[in-house]
């Protein structure tokens, strides 16, 4: 089996390397873009279209509103069964990848006095190995860790499950299928426990929204996203059920979503049914008035790949995610944004390197959906010069991907799209969106930021960036990628992220900059939050799919960070356990 799967993973970088170079479908209006390794969302239509419509956009959809779930404490608590060990799909690469030097590498680590960890404690982990508390249902690789931090309490999401817990750590919901909130339900969402899951916390209203696709329909099923918004702020309590079906044509994947004050955004990488190959990206916004009511929603899609650029594919955007408690400028549109190389979006205009962030303005009129836009008729609002790099190029943990101490193959780097979230923050005179993604450096991963700045009735542009690779003892090196980056009321930025080397288990760590400090340097300290005791010793190597770091609303001061680690790896699988860790800058106060 073993053999097997690895002949299916050289397999699939061939075919990555001729369906990227080539051509692909009328209909994928593209000829770079994602590979899917293993397409298990096959079924549907013949049709090779980009989209669920003929339409780039505005598209309206009517979800489907289920009721109201019971409260999450009275569901029923479920045993754990674990089945046969499945890696899940991955999506990869972008064509090629440059050999540009990074000329923003940041050499040497921070000193400064960032925080140790305040609460430091276990979430949702695999249930084999060594006992597991809070067993996800999933039995699976990768976790595809996320979390949110809210009034009183964390919920964690990975494949297929939530957990809720007190900011101290103990546990107030044990690990449970996301589709149980359904179960009262006759939709899909209740028969599909598909996962890639995002849990965000609405500030403004004080709400919880979780959310995770359908990618396996059958018969006359179709793709889409189950999407449950909280009754109130406890995180235990009841859920409005919502589900948003987008036909059965294209399989929307790997789905990001952010808060903003006229709807919940997101986007998701688009593969037509019958192929392997990536058509672009759709973007959407959901209706959040009606959803934070238990009333029927509607949601304003845009089919972004029929907008691609000439030999190029927009792919792997992040929506914005509204951070603290001032608004944006009132009636402000979304942003949405992505980072290029030549490789993947071919440059055209004279002085362009191809190394550049784009950016889409998404303004949706929930009286007059016709009038939403999405960028200037899909063509990016704003295109940024950014610093040369290098992506890594790693498929199911074989290529240039992150090492592991005892391993038999290297760890998924991701290195072709931005990592979860982008968050948005007002600061008054001009707010800011940070993101990230994992780039060559010295000769190893590292991390790239940015801090993007757009002052009050002017336009964004790249106010730092960098990338943290710092050097390490020649025989003690450290890859540190899939990063997830925030900043707090007062402009600290910090940055949590994987790390590992040929001598370490994969580790948790964090590090940050404190505002007014050196631009494009993570000035503080890196802490380590966790390390773990063992490899991933599964055969596929994935890992991720990404992490997330999140503010606290409460004093939006403290972070909180959530990434999956290793542990004892008694039965020859990747043992995949999660961590929950929170930190300040001491010069932040409420």
């Amino acid at each position: 089996m073993r053999k097997l799967i690895v002949a299916l993973v050289l397999a699939v970088l061939a075919g990555a390397t001729v369906a990227l170079a080539g051509g692909g479908t009328a209909g994928q209006r593209a000829t770079h873009g994602l590979v899917r390794a293993s397409n298990s969302a096959g079924a549907g239509s013949s049709t090779a279209s980009a989209s669920a419509t003929s339409s780039f956009g505005p598209n309206v959809i009517d979800g489907i509103y289920q009721g109201e779930s019971p409260p999450v404490s009275q569901l029923p608590v479920l045993p754990v069964i674990p089945g046969p060990l499945h890696t899940r799909d991955n999506e990869s690469l972008r064509s090629g990848g440059s050999n540009a030097q990074d000329p923003v590498v940041q050499h040497r680590k921070g000193a400064g006095p960032l925080s140790a960890p305040i609460q430091n404690f276990d979430g949702i982990c695999l249930p084999f190995g060594p006992p597991c508390n809070e067993a996800s249902s999933c039995s699976c690789l990768p976790p595809d860790t996320n979390g949110e931090v809210g009034a009183t309490q964390y919920v964690q999401t990975v494949n297929t499950d939530f957990a809720i817990y007190s900011k101290t750590g103990a546990v107030l919901r044990t690990a449970t299928p996301i589709n149980q909130l359904w179960a009262n339900t006759n939709g899909e969402c209740k028969t599909h426990n598909d996962g890639d899951p995002v849990v965000v916390y609405d500030q403004l209203a004080r709400r919880w929204l979780i959310s995770q696709f359908i990618a396996t329909p059958s018969g006359d099923e179709q793709y889409g996203e189950c999407i449950a918004v909280s009754t109130s702020s406890d995180a235990t309590g009841s859920y409005y059920l919502y589900e948003f079906l987008f036909g059965s044509d294209v399989f929307y994947d790997y789905p990001k979503l952010g808060v903003w004050p006229d709807g919940y955004y997101m986007m998701a990488n688009e593969f037509p049914a019958v192929g392997a190959t990536s058509a672009g990206v759709g973007v959407f916004a959901f209706e959040r008035s009606k959803m934070l009511l238990g009333q029927p929603a509607r949601v304003v899609f845009f089919d972004e790949s029929q907008h691609n650029p000439p030999g190029g594919q927009y792919i792997g955007m992040l929506p914005g995610d509204l951070d603290g408690s001032s608004l944006p400028p009132s009636g402000s549109p979304n942003w949405f944004s992505e980072v290029d190389d030549p490789t993947g979006v071919p440059p055209t205009d004279p002085g362009d390197t191809g190394f550049d962030m784009r950016l889409w303005a998404f303004h949706v009129d929930w009286t007059n959906p016709a009038n939403s836009t999405f960028g200037n008729n899909g063509a990016p609002n704003t295109t940024l010069p950014v610093a040369a790099f290098a992506r890594p190029q790693c498929v199911y943990g074989y290529g240039d991907c992150s090492p592991q101490a005892g391993g038999p193959q290297q760890l998924d780097v991701l290195g072709d799209r931005l990592m979860f979230r982008m968050p948005y923050r007002n600061f008054g005179s001009y707010a800011s969106l940070v993101l990230n993604h994992s780039v060559h450096a010295n000769g190893k991963i590292g991390i790239r930021w940015y801090e993007v700045r757009i002052p009050r009735n002017g336009t964004p542009s790249i106010y730092q960036q960098g990338t943290y690779a710092p050097d390490d003892p020649a025989t003690n090196p450290l890859w540190r990628w899939m990063g997830s980056v925030a900043q707090d009321r007062n402009g600290d930025t910090a940055l949590g992220y994987s790390a590992s080397g040929p001598n370490n288990f994969p580790s948790v760590r964090y590090t940050g900059r404190a505002a007014g400090d050196p631009l494009g340097q993570m000035t503080q300290t890196e802490q380590v939050a966790y390390t773990g005791t063992g490899p991933q010793t599964e055969v596929e190597g994935r890992w991720g799919d990404y992490s997330d770091l999140t503010v606290d609303p409460s004093d939006d001061c403290t972070f909180w960070y959530t990434q999956e680690y290793l542990a004892v790896d008694t039965v020859v699988i990747g043992t995949w356990r999660t961590r929950i860790v929170s930190f300040k800058f001491p010069g932040c106060r409420r």
